[in-house]
């Protein structure tokens, strides 16, 4: 989405205390100024009038105002990261990249090393499931998510699951800066959920499958990444089992304990066998 160039307007999410927690700036970085507060002001953003929670802020005759209040509306991303003092404005991607074409414009491609990680992108942090084939490819709906636009970038689509990837050779012609890989020591990736009771539950149900024996057989799994579906408290899980690909669908249940406390359990789940060709 194209941002409009305002005259005299200065986004500058610092000034605005509800932006963003910016820290604690050494002392010969502050420079103490007199502004005014102007709640008379309107502002409107594409021909409608828009209500900012936080005021407009005069200073030496120019407007300044919440830019991470604004960029909504601006259909901006409006990140910040206090390492290094840096707001940034990150053009919004559609959430869903129609697709292109028909199946037959697909290279085709199968789950052969699957891994999620966390990548930070222009001051966000964003969860990634990544194939590793011949080549690196990037689930399309993650990238979507980190506001990459893949428009004109040839698209591959896993044979057995139907998600959409794109390659990493293709992606260094699109990102702004290149992603880094940040570690965490959850036993696996979630996306979609921010509901950390929720997320606490998923955890626990795949730290307590790891590993099972059953008739004598032992089932040792390796969790890949679990996905919210749009349907409430439902995800998809990806995992490997015994060197084995499945798709499990999981469905949280809300529970109360003795002392009316509200928690999640993961009350069924069903299990898809993804039948895959092993690499040589």
């Amino acid at each position: 989405m194209k941002i409009h160039k305002w005259t005299k307007i200065a986004l500058l999410g610092s000034i605005m205390g509800t932006c963003f927690t910016a820290g604690v700036y050494a002392q010969d970085l502050l420079e103490r100024v007199d502004a005014y507060l102007r709640k008379d002001f309107h502002v409107v953003v594409d021909g409608k009038e828009v209500a900012l929670t936080n005021p407009p802020l005069i200073y030496n005759n120019s407007s300044y105002l919440p830019v991470k209040e604004l960029g909504e509306y601006l259909g901006a991303v409006v990140n910040w990261k206090e390492s290094n003092k840096t707001i940034y404005v990150n053009s919004r991607i559609h959430a869903e990249q129609p697709e292109e074409g028909t199946d037959a414009t697909y290279t085709e491609i199968v789950l052969q090393f699957p891994y999620a990680q966390m990548l930070e992108y222009l001051g966000g942090q964003y969860p990634v499931l990544v194939n590793a084939t011949d080549r690196a490819y990037y689930r399309l709906k993650d990238l979507n998510r980190m506001g990459i636009n893949t428009d004109g970038l040839r698209k591959a689509k896993e044979k057995y699951t139907g998600d959409l990837y794109v390659s990493e050779e293709e992606l260094k012609t699109k990102w702004g800066q290149s992603p880094q890989i940040t570690y965490t020591t959850e036993p696996v990736i979630i996306t979609g959920e921010p509901d950390e009771m929720k997320r606490k539950a998923l955890q626990n149900y795949v730290d307590g499958y790891r590993y099972y024996t059953i008739n004598n057989t032992t089932y040792a799994t390796t969790p890949i990444i679990i996905d919210a579906l749009p349907e409430e408290n439902t995800y998809e899980y990806l995992l490997n089992e015994n060197g084995h690909f499945y798709k499990t669908t999981l469905h949280l249940t809300k529970t109360v304990d003795i002392n009316d406390a509200l928690g999640y359990t993961v009350g069924s789940s069903t299990m898809e066998d993804i039948q895959v060709t092993k690499p040589e």
